[in-house]
């Protein structure tokens, strides 16, 4: 298992996006309210791309689009570098399947639509919290960064996006202790009539990630946890990564969120510290 990613802050509207074709603003990825997305104006390659110019050379390891419609056949690649035309790049991820394998080999029935390819099914597709995750092996310092999507046959006959998430990360050294939890919850208020019958007032249900860092050097929960906490808040956006290194159950162990509570620095021994975290997902 490979340590928790933490990616902050995100860089996504300190930049200026242009490119591609777009019915619905571009400038929505920069909106921190999902539903306010970005759609294209249809899925031809022209049109479904998109350049963000920081000014400068920012550093970049993480990045993600929560919220898409992409189709289960769509692709998408990322192109880092210091040339607005990308003649030549410091990083190029190559193109990327929008949805990975989802489902371990005997985990699906042979009825099932999706049995062969083994991702998500095409009638789940439109209700489940996609993210596009693009994890680099290490910081990239670059100017611009292009995004450039594949999916002609996207039934909507459109692409459609959410926030947009460019950030560097940080692992710690040592990995969250055991008896971390990730789980659901939800807001769904339930009423019932007279009768006993059950109503609801549906919520859409989030993620929330609690877990503790208890082997922290000094180092590390001071010039990390420490300044995570006074530059994010509880209002602060995050990109949280479980297990980088598991493909399978990234999409589902990876969203951005905020701390729920800042949880004060604990000196357990010399130079080890802890730290517990409860990162709540956001819509």
């Amino acid at each position: 298992m490979a340590n928790v990613l933490l990616a902050f802050p995100n860089l996504t509207d300190g930049s200026t996006l242009s490119g591609g074709g777009w019915q619905v603003p571009l400038t929505n990825l920069q909106d921190r309210r999902i539903a306010r997305v970005a759609r294209t104006t249809d899925c031809t390659a022209g049109n479904t791309q998109f350049t963000a110019d920081f000014g400068k050379d920012r550093k970049l390891q993480v990045v993600a689009i929560v919220s898409h419609n992409m189709s289960t056949q769509g692709q998408w690649r990322v192109l880092m570098g210091d040339d607005p035309a990308f003649a030549t790049t410091k990083y190029d991820s190559g193109w990327m399947i929008a949805w990975p394998v989802l489902y371990p080999y005997g985990a699906l029935e042979w009825e099932d639509d999706n049995w062969w390819e083994r991702t998500i099914a095409e009638d789940d597709r439109a209700g489940y919290p996609g993210i596009l995750i693009n994890l680099l092996p290490s910081i990239v310092l670059a100017r611009y960064v292009k995004v450039m999507f594949s999916d002609a046959a996207n039934p909507a006959g459109y692409l459609q996006f959410g926030r947009l998430f460019l950030s560097p990360g940080w692992q710690p050294a040592t990995n969250m202790s055991y008896g971390a939890t990730l789980g659901w919850e939800t807001d769904t208020a339930v009423k019932r009539s007279l009768g006993g019958t059950p109503y609801f007032d549906h919520k859409a249900p989030r993620r929330v990630e609690k877990f503790s860092l208890d082997l922290l050097s000094d180092v590390e929960a001071k010039t990390q946890v420490f300044e995570m906490q006074r530059k994010l808040g509880t209002d602060g956006e995050l990109l949280v990564a479980w297990d980088p290194g598991d493909a399978m159950n990234l999409m589902r162990q990876s969203f951005v969120g905020r701390l729920r509570t800042l949880n004060p620095i604990t000196a357990a021994l010399w130079n080890i510290n802890s730290n517990a975290f409860e990162i709540e997902e956001t819509s």
